[in-house]
């Protein structure tokens, strides 16, 4: 989600921000820190130094600092004479320097030993233990790291809180572009808004008014070229279904038969380009079965078979253009009409009609893509991928389902249940 990614940027850099600063602060705090104790030590050699040339017997040679230092005298050859059966002295530094010694962190430092008349005598080498600031300086570290993943913490909640109402526009609007119908895409408006929401909003308004607007131009044209089709279809289709019955000429037949598709399509056509599937049709008490040897006697060869009461509350024309289409589809695919079955069966609640071929069936794309608009496998026979479409619009119109079994090498299989007369009496 948007909201999660950008409160997730946010404390991000918050935290990385922190640590820099964190980390500065603790570079910065140990140099001074590092500085001062290096002054002390430095301090106190010279203190030492001054002390051993004034031969101050009696006083004490280091200052009460808090420290614990440790200093040491040690000759030419490297022996501790001061402070006395010292095995080990101290490294040499020249200036004070941050060094472990038996365990400890020491800074080192050291001067030079002279006697009273200026001979090298050797080294005062003082030693302070810095223990205890080092540990300071940890314990600043991680309150700082501690303090920062905190902050950042609560910077990601009131982010997540604040980004949460500030996307809540863009969040429904999101949601009513994923639930737009594209037949007719319209979108309510979320709130109107000065900022980048709603100059969003504004172009996805512009953009649904175009695509709504191209919907109809195509549709308008659309109708006007089915409805031109329609008519002169009409009377040759008429003409030749005359001489094909005078006549009995199977070229004449052929000729009725492609009229007669032509017909059918062009109404599908218009059917479309109406909007007719987006309005409800008048429904009325009717046999499908009916519907059925009617149409099946456009297209002799083809079986049917009729189980119980078949009645449904439904447009016998729009039901006979479900069935038709089925039928032309069965016997475009099938070897003859004589391959084609139209079973219809009482179920109860439910009557069910199925329309089968022993064509070579469907794969998986045309399964998938069946009853997609457009889709068609047979664009170079002529198809032009509507009948499908109109089927399935028709269907769910009048409460059913349609559906289709195939697979490749053994036919197809259109399903449609339509819910029974008995069924929707006893629900009213």
């Amino acid at each position: 989600m948007l909201r999660v990614r950008l409160s997730l940027l946010l404390a991000t850099t918050l935290l990385l921000a922190l640590l820099g600063f964190a980390a500065l602060a603790g570079a910065v705090f140990a140099q001074i820190q590092d500085r001062d104790l290096a002054h002390v030590v430095q301090r106190e050699l010279d203190r030492v130094e001054a002390l051993l040339r004034q031969q101050a017997v009696g006083e004490a040679f280091l200052e009460t600092t808090g420290k614990v230092m440790t200093l040491q005298f040690v000759t030419r050859s490297g022996t501790v004479v001061v402070p006395a059966g010292t095995p080990t002295p101290l490294p040499l530094e020249g200036s004070p320097t941050v060094v472990q010694v038996g365990g400890r962190t020491l800074m080192v430092g050291s001067a030079t030993w002279s006697s009273n008349a200026g001979s090298y005598l050797g080294t005062l080498r003082l030693g302070m233990d810095i223990g205890d600031d080092l540990a300071a300086r940890r314990t600043l570290a991680r309150s700082l790291v501690a303090s920062g993943a905190l902050i950042a913490l609560i910077a990601l909640l009131a982010s997540l809180l604040i980004l949460g109402r500030a996307l809540h526009p863009l969040t429904r609007l999101a949601a009513q572009a994923d639930a737009l119908d594209p037949r007719d895409p319209q979108l309510t408006v979320v709130t109107r808004r000065h900022d980048e929401v709603g100059r969003v909003q504004e172009a996805l308004q512009r953009a649904l008014v175009a695509i709504r607007e191209r919907h109809q131009a195509e549709r308008d044209a659309l109708a006007e070229v089915a409805h031109e089709l329609a008519a002169p279809l009409s009377v040759v289709a008429g003409r030749l279904d005359a001489l094909a019955e005078r006549e009995g000429d199977p070229q004449v037949q052929a000729a009725r038969d492609a009229a007669r598709e032509l017909l059918y399509t062009s109404q599908d056509l218009l059917t479309l380009a109406r909007g007719e599937l987006e309005r409800p049709f008048e429904l009325r008490a009717m046999e499908l079965a009916e519907v059925v040897r009617r149409v099946a006697r456009e297209y002799p060869g083809v079986r049917v078979d009729v189980a119980g009461d078949t009645h449904v509350l439904g447009s016998p024309r729009r039901l006979g253009q479900v069935v038709r289409n089925l039928v032309r589809n069965g016997v475009q695919a099938a070897t003859s009409p004589a391959g084609v079955t139209v079973a219809v069966a009482d179920e109860g609640d439910s009557v069910r009609l199925t329309v089968r071929d022993d064509g070579p069936g469907l794969d998986d794309e045309a399964l998938r893509r069946a009853f997609d608009r457009y889709y068609t496998r047979r664009s170079a026979a002529g198809g032009s991928g509507i009948g499908l479409t109109v089927v399935q619009a028709i269907v769910e119109a009048h409460g059913g389902e349609v559906t289709v079994d195939s697979a490749p090498g053994r036919g197809s299989a259109f399903t449609v249940v339509l819910p029974s007369l008995r069924a929707e009496i006893e629900d009213v």
